[in-house]
């Protein structure tokens, strides 16, 4: 669909096949690089400065390595009135999370970043996207929680896998609640000239 310029090349910064898996449906060719960072949020920091600051760190950590190349971070978060549900430590953490969401509105934030350092080029911005969970019993929480899927998930849920039949309504990207907001990323990759 798209072709990365000649002599340019991108990497993903990032473990997640959810993002991967988005990434690629724009039909180019990209490295896979986890970044190694300390994703601690810091007392001063809204979720949206949270999630901006930590995508662009693991940006620039893999970009530090390979400066010559397009570098995309990313990192996603839920948050329900202004708190941060990160990942599950645990099945109970995971119970109470969801318990939580059910039958309310919540956000999902992922800050993304765009770099190539060795020409001095730094986009990033954040997208927000309102989730509604349907009110569930505390038995289909169990169940849910019993099939792993919610373990390594921001919320505690997977709207793309199992956890997308308690999703009754989502406001803006799609992409996004699935951990890469894949028109912004596209549009930013397309102005800084890197895809045609």
């Amino acid at each position: 669909m798209f072709q990365v310029k000649e002599g340019d090349s991108i990497v993903l910064a990032s473990e997640s096949t959810r993002r991967v898996d988005i990434l690629r449906t724009l039909g180019i060719s990209f490295s896979i690089i986890p970044p190694d960072i300390d994703e601690t949020r810091r007392k001063d920091e809204t979720p949206q400065e949270f999630a901006r600051r930590v995508s662009y760190e693991k940006a620039f950590k893999v970009g530090s390595h390979f400066p010559d190349k397009w570098v995309i971070g990313a990192d996603t978060i839920v948050v329900l009135k202004g708190k941060v549900l990160g990942k599950p430590k645990n099945e109970r953490d995971a119970f109470t999370m969801l318990k939580t969401l059910r039958g309310r509105w919540h956000k999902v934030i992922t800050g993304y970043c765009v770099l190539n350092l060795s020409k001095d080029i730094i986009s990033r911005d954040i997208v927000e996207t309102r989730v509604f969970v349907r009110d569930m019993t505390d038995e289909e929480i169990i169940r849910y929680i019993k099939t792993s899927e919610p373990l390594g998930k921001a919320g505690s849920y997977a709207v793309q896998g199992k956890g997308g039949y308690m999703v009754k309504e989502i406001k803006g990207s799609y992409t996004n609640v699935v951990g890469l907001p894949i028109c912004e990323i596209a549009e930013a990759l397309l102005s800084l000239g890197v895809l045609s």
